[in-house]
């Protein structure tokens, strides 16, 4: 038809058009309001209705929707689906002979409803409470499932904890109304009262959780059990602790699940001895406090003075993994009232430890919890089976665990199958189909596994198909982080395989009819996000294919590190991701359109059009569906049309991919991007920019993905590539001033990507050269877009920690300061202060702190003033925002000290990072890094040797403390992991000095040692190997073994040759110059381990080879630390 658009079936033929149905009189709009207000979780009376309807009459409609730019096509009004099915109508293509896209398949889950049905979300990690304007979502309260199978069961089987009466004297009387009266009979009248003691409910019963990290999980169970027992009817009391590890190690119990929630108190609170408590702790026995002992200390004490039981939520087949050792066999009660704290157990197996104290370890289930209770009570049987857990006053820390080989993903499921529960096998695959939030994964299991608990759950989270999100989403202001998970890489694959399309949609399907039958029934929920369809993602880059931000090795934390960008945003992991990949897997959709007919060439291709209104529509319904058309509707064309229109099909297709990409992630849209701008680039006779900027933009992606997963290689190569194609889309005629700023900040971007994974400052240096050309031709040199300066700014700052010389590196953070202040500048107020966002700003201002220090003791002022001015600035800071600028005051401070030497320098240092940590989530690698500078200050502080010895061991034990926790929180094969060991081993050695501790002693060498094996790179290496031999040659002087002195000279050879590599392979003065000083430095201490031994041959020959290490200087290169060149020469002339 001319002039109108025909709606097409699968066949291609047009439909009839639906019959009108008859005129009816319109329904009232009223109770439907209401209706959907309710449904929507808003209980409304009529006076809140009154005013909402007279201010929507006064304000008119708020939608998202933009009105239609000029020459678009009038939407047009559908009709609706004969199936009533609720499917989104196809768009009005913009004229004849236009490729149209069949209708959009159902979505999964959908069942035919005349209501349109609206989708919950789970929030994005790092997402904010509420949906807020901008997301186009409601955040409503969604019925959390329950974790315990039965809680009525349960409660029924703990029952007979109501007969339990405890050994200590009754705390109440009550009136005995027969014997008062009797005996006031008695007595003439005379009323004598009598009263007897009240037994019944006088125990208290003190829940405690260990609120380690791996027991987050447990949460909801920890607050369902306080509601069974709370209900029970049993004790007197019900108090709630949780368990924190403090920073020493040692074991602190707080009101709050969050340690600094509340204040810590000793665990005395915890004792009583009066025998009244009876102490259930909820632990996973595989915490820092399990490790360390003070679990066992803590429960030892407890036993001893009242009943202690361990609720273990793990299955039973990995108790054996965890840090409380467990046997099996009859728990028989002691004698008398107070017989339930003495516990007696019949076991086969070994005799337990001198002085230990069983502890009962029970399975959150009815049977186990009925036994216990009936075994305290004294209303059971006299031998009951059951597991016992023995806990010591002296137990000894745990042996660090090695780390375990990798596994490819198929290796993983198998394992998995073979040893779990065939409930936990049929929860993982249900889990596939599901986003892997922790309250959404209860709700599935509680839907589709209505029998199964906590084990189950927990065999699936401890079986190493799943990995944590690294940057966890937090909820309202005072709420626990949100637990994300996600799949680790090809695991989601191999689950989905048993899963077929009906069982996945049943997934969806059971979830929404649990929620609909308990929406609004009170209990507890959990934040969620209304929407009508499935919303794109919000994340500025792609999702990696493992679904975790930053991909293997690598989370979003630590590439925002790398880029200088301490508060970069997060990756949100939305649940369009996970829909999307069950959405492929079982769409009808056709990959490949019916043959359109060929339309006009070139840029007026009708298709290009359609798929500028169907990008329109996603942008402005958040809608991936959309996009998803666009980007079949586009395939379609370009594989039917001739040259030259395919070139520019092409073009738009792979810009479309790759934005589809970025929301959903995957390799195949990467390669079909790819792909598709190759052909497109191939296909353009004019080589016009677009489509090397497309291209380009492409090779950058594909080389970022390859650097999450590990292919650094691959990496640098595409770079490279992708380089050279920027390189031609720059240098292109006709490009504006604003595309031109795009193209060469991209290009900057992948230079310094391409410079992190390579090591090469060049690269920096072409990419300061570049930005420095385009200021200088920018058109109004008056006002230069803060972009460009920031980038300007950062690419300096980089340059200037890339291992040059000191001059030099002073000289590009001078440089980079004053591009900075221009920034800083703007976002104070100036003409271009709505160019960048707010965070941007913030993170410049630290970026301009960081450029300060390393220009010279000059600037350490004017950086002490931004910084304080950004603490007193009116609204405060964030939380988050605070204590990054107290971690650059912390630097100031240190800064200070390396040029003055006062040590009250350090002193400052130290109390700002101590006043940094808290606002610091202590999973973050960020707090890590900052535990690791607060006790880098306090050792040095330690280490000067002034006051009298207590101080300085105070000192020693405080930096101890601090390094300890630092190495707790940094993973193995962290970058930063060997130098942090090498911090923890020079405190331990240095307490040894004060304490003679041969434990000490030990435990630093032992440190060293192994920061020597984790050593990246020979210059690391050589540090490392240089602080074994030191630590060795300590310990055969106070040992008085010479056999130590052979060790210590090996040790101090490897690092010379290390350090001989590391000069060999060095790529800049500054690393050259550390390199000939540490292999000089390492021969000195070879000589002087001879000289020791009573070998001066040996020694002459070791302190001839550091000679002539120490020649080999650059010049004006002095070491800062001893042994010295003239300390060298000295000792090789007393030898000759």
């Amino acid at each position: 038809m001319t002039g109108a658009s025909a709606r097409h079936g699968p066949d291609g033929r047009p439909d009839r058009p639906p019959v009108p149905p008859r005129r009816q009189a319109p329904p009232d709009p009223l109770p439907e309001l209401v209706a959907r207000l309710r449904g929507a979780g808003l209980d409304v009376d009529a006076e809140h209705l009154l005013d909402a309807l007279w201010l929507a009459g006064r304000t008119g409609r708020t939608g998202r929707r933009a009105p239609a730019p000029a020459g678009d096509p009038p939407a047009r009004t559908e009709p609706p689906s004969p199936a009533g099915t609720g499917a989104r109508p196809s768009p009005a293509p913009p004229g004849p002979g236009t490729p149209t896209a069949p209708p959009a398949p159902p979505r999964p889950g959908s069942e035919p409803a005349q209501e349109p049905r609206v989708r919950l979300h789970t929030r994005p990690a790092g997402g904010t409470a509420d949906g807020g304007p901008d997301t186009g979502a409601l955040p409503v309260g969604v019925p959390a499932a329950a974790v315990l199978v039965s809680p009525l069961r349960l409660q029924r089987a703990l029952r007979p904890l109501q007969a339990y009466r405890t050994g200590a004297a009754p705390r109440r009387q009550a009136l005995d109304e027969g014997a008062t009266a009797e005996l006031t009979a008695r007595a003439g009248g005379l009323v004598l009262p009598v009263f007897r003691p009240v037994t019944r409910r006088d125990a208290l019963l003190q829940l405690v959780l260990d609120a380690s990290g791996s027991m987050r999980v447990w949460q909801r169970l920890f607050d369902e059990l306080r509601e069974v027992f709370g209900g029970l009817g049993a004790f007197r009391d019900l108090h709630v602790r949780y368990l924190h590890a403090t920073e020493d190690g040692r074991a602190a119990v707080s009101r709050s699940p969050r340690r600094d929630g509340a204040p810590l108190h000793s665990t005395d609170r915890l004792v009583d001895a009066t025998g009244r408590r009876v102490t259930l702790l909820v632990s996973d026995c595989a915490g820092p406090l399990w490790h360390s002992g003070a679990a066992h200390r803590t429960l030892h004490r407890l036993a001893g003075q009242g009943p202690v039981a361990v609720l273990q939520p793990l299955p039973q087949r990995l108790w054996p993994r965890t840090r409380l050792h467990v046997t099996f066999g009859e728990l028989r009660r002691g004698q008398g009232v107070s017989g339930a704290g003495l516990l007696k157990v019949v076991s086969d197996g070994p005799p337990p430890p001198p002085g230990a104290r069983p502890v009962p370890v029970l399975p959150p289930t009815a049977a186990a919890l009925g036994s216990w209770a009936r075994l305290l009570s004294g209303t059971g049987p006299a031998r009951t089976p059951g597991a016992v857990g023995w806990v010591s006053a002296g137990q000894e820390p745990a042996r660090p665990v090695r780390a375990r080989r990798t596994l490819t993903p198929l290796q993983l499921v198998s394992r998995f199958r073979s040893t779990a529960s065939p409930t936990a096998g049929r929860l993982a695959v249900c889990l596939a189909a599901a986003p892997l939030s922790l309250p959404v994964m209860q709700l599935v299991q509680r839907t589709m596994l209505p029998d199964s608990g906590p084990a189950e759950l927990a065999e699936v989270l401890l079986s190493g198909l799943l990995v944590r999100a690294d940057e966890p989403g937090t909820g309202p202001a005072g709420d626990e982080p949100e637990q994300w998970y996600d799949f680790a890489p090809g695991v989601r694959q191999a689950l989905l395989g048993p899963l077929g399309r009906d069982e996945a949609m049943l997934v969806l399907k059971h979830c929404s009819e649990y929620v609909e039958q308990r929406f609004g029934k009170g209990g507890p929920n959990f934040p969620a996000l209304a929407h009508a369809q499935l919303g794109r993602s919000t994340a500025t880059g792609p999702l990696p294919a493992a679904g975790r931000p930053g991909g293997p090795g690598r989370g979003a934390a630590a590439d925002a590190a790398d880029s200088g960008e301490e508060n970069a945003p997060t990756v949100p992991q939305p649940f369009a991701e996970v829909a999307a990949d069950v959405l492929e897997r079982f769409m009808t959709v056709p990959l490949h359109h019916t043959s359109p007919s060929p339309g006009p060439g070139g840029e007026d291709h009708p298709a290009l059009a359609a798929a500028a209104a169907l990008t329109r529509r996603y942008e402005e319904e958040d809608m991936v569906q959309y996009l998803m058309d666009a980007v079949q509707l586009l395939r379609g064309a370009a594989e039917n049309s001739p040259a030259p229109a395919d070139a520019a099909l092409w073009a738009r297709y792979a810009r479309e991919v790759l934005r589809l990409w970025r929301v959903q992630g995957g390799r195949e849209l990467l390669t079909a991007a790819r792909e598709a701008a190759e052909r497109a680039t191939a296909d353009d006779a004019t080589g016009r920019a677009g489509h090397r900027d497309i291209l380009a933009a492409t090779l950058h992606a594909t080389a970022d993905d390859r650097r999450r997963r590990g292919e650094r290689h691959e990496a640098l190569d595409l770079l490279r590539r992708a380089d050279r194609e920027y390189a031609v889309a720059c240098a292109a005629p006709g490009l504006g001033p604003e595309q031109a700023l795009r193209l060469t900040l991209a290009r900057v971007r992948a230079l310094e990507t391409q410079w992190r994974l390579g090591g090469d400052s060049s690269l920096l240096q072409a990419a300061v050269g570049m930005l420095e050309a385009f200021t200088d031709i920018w058109p109004d040199q008056h006002h230069r877009p803060p972009a460009l300066a920031l980038a300007h700014g950062r690419t300096l700052l980089r340059l200037a920690g890339a291992g040059q010389a000191g001059d030099q590196a002073r000289a590009h953070a001078r440089q980079a300061a004053r591009a900075l202040r221009t920034v800083v500048g703007a976002g104070a107020g100036g003409p271009d202060a709505g160019a960048l966002e707010p965070a941007e700003r913030d993170r410049a201002l630290l970026d301009l702190t960081d450029a300060l220090l390393r220009a010279g003791p000059e600037h350490h002022q004017e950086a002490a003033d931004r910084v304080e001015a950004a603490l007193r600035a009116t609204p405060p800071p964030s939380a988050r925002r605070r204590s990054a600028l107290l971690t650059r005051a912390g630097r100031v401070h240190t800064a200070r000290y390396e040029e003055s030497g006062d040590p009250v320098e350090l002193v400052r240092a130290a109390a700002r990072f101590e006043e940094a940590a808290p606002g610091i989530p202590r999973d973050a690698p960020a707090h890590a890094a900052l535990l690791a500078e607060w006790g880098e200050a306090l050792l040095r502080r330690a280490l000067l040797g002034d006051g009298t010895r207590e101080e300085r061991l105070e000192r020693v034990v405080a930096a101890v403390r601090v390094l300890r926790g630092c190495r707790a929180e940094t993973p193995r094969g962290d970058r930063a992991f060997a130098r942090r060991l090498v911090l923890l081993g020079r405190g331990l050695m240095a307490r040894h000095r004060l304490t003679g501790d041969r434990v000490d002693l030990r435990e630093g060498e032992h440190l060293l040692g192994l920061a020597a094996q984790e050593a990246d790179g020979p210059l690391e290496s050589a540090r490392c190997l240089l602080e074994v031999g030191q630590a060795r040659f300590e310990a055969a002087q106070t040992l008085g073994r010479p056999a130590r002195l052979d060790e210590a000279a090996d040790a101090f050879r490897a690092a010379a040759d290390a350090a001989r590599r590391a000069r060999e392979a060095a790529d800049s003065e500054r690393s050259a110059a550390e390199s000939a000083t540490l292999g000089a430095q390492a021969e000195h201490w070879r000589g002087m381990t001879y000289e020791a031994a009573g070998r001066p041959r040996a020694a002459r020959e070791a302190y001839g080879a550091a000679h002539r290490a120490w020649r080999r200087l650059p010049p004006g290169t002095r070491p800062t630390v001893e042994p010295t060149p003239r300390q060298t020469a000295q000792r090789l002339a007393e030898l000759a």
